[in-house]
């Protein structure tokens, strides 16, 4: 069996010392003085002899395993996996893998995740937190951790962090509804109810209607759980038919429960938009190609996570970040299709 080439090889093979070689695949070369023509030719001396560089052996040396820890609440939420793959991506580009997490909107669990991914000597996190406080990603703060909050925040947080207008979005979505003279709605969030991204939403959509002098009644304004969103919005959608009196509208605060809506309504052959509109946070592929298409609030996935990671990366090489930049607040935008609109209005 040919034997593993080994950094003593490449440095061999170019005349030069294994520490120049280390520098290089470290990314410390240029600041003690390595030409960019040094550099590029250990970089394809490297590609040629397919050299794999001993990442747990780096670790141990420089204290750095090139791998971040990625904290969301459910990795099989559509929303979630598209920010685990993009993240993944930008971080395969500058030479970093990701440990990814679901704390299943766990505050405990994801306590025990973050230490058992620094106990790991992960470099940084990218963290949706579900916390309901900011004291543990003070912490963190404090600790000099590496961290950025992702899609969910909390007021006067230290904590770098991204998230888009889910206030203004929500708001987005009532307005449409109002475009289509549309009076009776319901609301459907789920727990827990803390969370950022739900109570930013719930404010958006209820201001709207407030401005229109409206509201959601209570009996019309639920909250599903996020363990047993299936069966609580069968019973949720089956207890407004049976009651004689459907909602002109309903508003879904993620993709989990725009889904099952849809199914729960197709399943009492309620007809969507003729007798109840609906339109939902959180854009999937697939809302295209329902019957009917279903109208949502997109989100900017990429740009979400070009931001955090770009955050998190200048933290992990030092490098200062603005106040400015500390906080990013990302627009979102309105899909209308099929499942909103009123023809017959």
């Amino acid at each position: 069996m040919k034997n593993k080439t080994s950094l003593a090889d490449v440095a061999n093979s170019l005349g030069v010392s294994k520490t120049l070689v280390s520098l290089v695949i470290n990314n410390k070369a240029s600041e003690h003085g390595i030409s960019a023509e040094t550099q590029q030719r250990v970089k394809e001396k490297i590609r040629e002899m397919n050299f794999q560089p001993n990442v747990l052996a780096q670790g141990f040396r420089t204290g750095k395993t090139k791998t971040i820890g990625l904290i969301v609440s459910d990795i099989s939420n559509i929303f979630y996996a598209r920010i685990a793959r993009k993240i993944e991506d930008y971080a395969w580009h500058q030479g970093y893998s990701v440990v990814i997490c679901s704390s299943d909107e766990n505050p405990r669990k994801e306590e025990e995740q973050i230490k058992l991914l620094l106990n790991r000597k992960v470099d940084g996190l990218i963290i949706s937190t579900c916390q309901d406080t900011t004291d543990f990603c003070d912490r963190l703060v404090e600790s000099e951790v590496p961290h950025v909050l992702i899609d969910r925040t909390f007021e006067g947080m230290k904590s770098p962090n991204v998230s888009v207008d889910n206030y203004g979005g929500a708001r987005m979505a009532a307005r449409h509804l109002l475009s289509q003279k549309l009076k009776d709605f319901a609301l459907i969030s789920i727990s827990p109810a803390h969370i950022s991204t739900i109570s930013d939403r719930l404010k958006g959509f209820e201001s709207a209607l407030s401005e229109a002098g409206l509201s959601v009644p209570a009996a019309w304004n639920l909250t599903v759980p996020f363990d047993n969103i299936e069966q609580a919005m069968n019973e949720h959608i089956l207890k407004m038919y049976q009651s004689g009196h459907l909602p002109e509208a309903i508003f879904t605060l993620n993709n989990n429960l725009t889904s099952a809506c849809l199914r729960s309504l197709k399943k009492l052959s309620v007809k969507v938009p003729d007798e109840v509109a609906l339109i939902g946070f959180d854009e999937v592929k697939y809302f295209a190609f329902t019957q009917p298409s279903v109208s949502s609030i997109e989100q900017p996935v990429d740009h979400i996570c070009e931001r955090a990671f770009n955050l998190l990366y200048k933290q992990l090489i030092r490098q200062s970040i603005g106040e400015e930049e500390r906080s990013v607040k990302l627009p979102v935008d309105i899909i209308i299709r099929e499942s909103s609109v009123k023809t017959g209005k």
